[in-house]
């Protein structure tokens, strides 16, 4: 999961909670007129389940990461990521906690697993560890490695659930970055596509929906590298250009279209390829129609969609953007651009927060609205709530990048709660609960209006390893005491399930 620090243009953004609002504009007339015959069809659905069902095939999940819940540190061949040198440098993460144990899920997954059979989903969204696969970055695979995401695969689909595998969720080998400084290097792009290679080859008889990467724009120029501050996440290195940052982000995309390209060639079953992007959404602060049109250019103009998003899904940098970073732009090959669009099979959005946004009189077309000190956030200072923006950033996909064809489904959606455990350790994370409400309103609305949305994925399964937070921020359904590893389950896990087994918001 995604956090940012304030800076950069890059944070998590504002405004307004608004269930209310949600709710009557489902029911509003011009919500529903000039609908195509698609979002006839899905509000006709939609109507027949009560007003706030969901198709029958929607993916109900759950999501986690690798060195956030693993463990298993140094067992059976893998060797440091970036994040276990990052972890061990003092002041880096609260109270000095590492991943080294973290929920000890590489032991337990047979557990964590009966827990999301319990839950009811379907559909679980995890990442590889790359230096579990090939310990030193490059050359030789380790096949205990391999060999515990097969047992985790088949444990799995025997709970008739699918595995959805994200290739890179920030845990760099650490030899790359000694190397030649990691992502700041297009070297990377060669063994990341080794590396995707292997995986294909090992996995992918078993797993068929994968995501590349996770949130370029947070590790590459948002909390991992930075310009002008100390980021607050590994590799923790300070840039001396927005240049330097921009052929970060470059690399990264490069690394993506590759890692396409090699699960497409190595896969034995069809894989279904896509990503999980925490694409910036902008919430207009009224729907008009110069509003509207605002908050789509203020889309366009976003640092992390016009040089992530858009290049991804459309073979373009945004013209905004470029016209906007001028020579900071990355430097650009011929062949680029192609390799990085490869075609998907489907998006995920991160969200989390949003921006609220309004038209106006000047060359950008648009003004945004930071949120105020006492405006309410989910535990932590980025997090925003603005259920809204889950809405808006499945749509604007669609009337912004022109992707109707492109089925997106929320990758992650979450939020720190503020509960404590009782006498007998159950948490009733009654905040998280109405942070899961309203946001799922929103996702209801993009289904309603026919958007091409087919899943969600709440993060996340259990209390980890919260990056620079360490284990102080609780973002679980599932409640750890790190200290025995017993798993609870918390209140938003009943509610969750009864969620799915009703196939709509409760």
């Amino acid at each position: 999961m995604q956090h940012m620090q304030a800076g950069e243009g890059l944070k998590r953004r504002s405004f307004l909670a608004g269930a209310a609002g949600a709710t009557a504009l489902l029911a509003a007339p011009h919500a529903r007129a000039g609908m195509s015959g698609g979002a006839a069809a899905a509000a006709k659905r939609t109507a027949a389940a009560g007003g706030m069902g969901f198709p029958k095939d929607f993916w109900w999940g759950a999501a986690t990461a690798s060195y956030q819940i693993e463990g298993a540190a140094a067992e059976d061949g893998r060797k440091p990521s970036i994040w276990d040198t990052f972890s061990k440098t003092p002041g880096k993460v609260e109270n000095g906690d590492t991943g080294d144990v973290a929920c000890d899920h590489y032991h337990r997954y047979e557990e964590d697993v009966k827990l999301m059979a319990d839950l009811g989903v379907k559909h679980y969204r995890f990442s590889i560890a790359w230096p579990r696969i090939i310990p030193d970055g490059r050359g030789a695979v380790n096949q205990k490695g391999l060999d515990f995401y097969k047992r985790l695969a088949d444990c799995l689909l025997k709970h008739g659930i699918a595995p959805h595998a994200t290739l890179f969720h920030w845990d760099l080998p650490q030899a790359l970055q000694d190397r030649y400084l990691g992502w700041q290097s297009r070297e990377v792009v060669k063994d990341f596509g080794a590396y995707a290679e292997a995986v294909g080859k090992g996995l992918g008889d078993r797993i068929t929906h994968w995501m590349i990467m996770n949130e370029i724009s947070c590790f590459a120029f948002g909390v991992g590298y930075a310009v002008g501050h100390k980021p607050s996440h590994a590799p923790g290195i300070q840039l001396a250009t927005i240049k330097e940052r921009s052929n970060i982000s470059h690399h990264a995309l490069l690394a993506h279209g590759t890692g396409c390209l090699a699960l497409r060639a190595t896969c034995s079953a069809k894989p279904n390829v896509g990503a999980a992007e925490n694409y910036n959404a902008y919430v207009p602060v009224c729907e008009t129609p110069e509003n509207i049109e605002a908050a789509r250019l203020a889309f366009l103009s976003d640092a992390a969609n016009g040089s992530i998003l858009t290049p991804m899904l459309t073979g373009r940098y945004s013209e905004q953007w470029m016209a906007q970073f001028g020579d900071s732009a990355p430097d650009i090959k011929d062949g680029d651009l192609k390799l990085i669009a490869q075609p998907l099979d489907a998006l995920g959005f991160n969200c989390y927060s949003g921006t609220y946004v309004r038209a106006a009189g000047n060359p950008k077309g648009f003004e945004t609205f930071p949120c105020f000190d006492a405006y309410p956030k989910g535990s932590m200072p980025w997090l925003n709530i603005v259920p809204e923006a889950i809405y808006w950033g499945l749509r604007m996909v669609t009337d912004a990048l022109g992707r109707k064809d492109l089925p997106v489904f929320v990758s992650e959606n979450g939020v720190a709660d503020g509960a404590k455990p009782d006498a007998q350790g159950f948490v009733a994370d009654i905040d998280r609960i109405m942070y899961y409400r309203q946001y799922l309103r929103n996702v209801q609305r993009a289904v309603t209006e026919g958007y091409p949305v087919i899943g969600y994925f709440p993060w996340s399964l259990m209390d980890n390893f919260e990056w620079a937070c360490g284990y102080s921020k609780r973002f679980g359904m599932t409640y750890v005491d790190f200290a025995t590893q017993k798993r609870t389950p918390k209140l938003s896990y009943s509610w969750y399930q009864q969620v799915i087994r009703n196939n709509s918001v409760m």
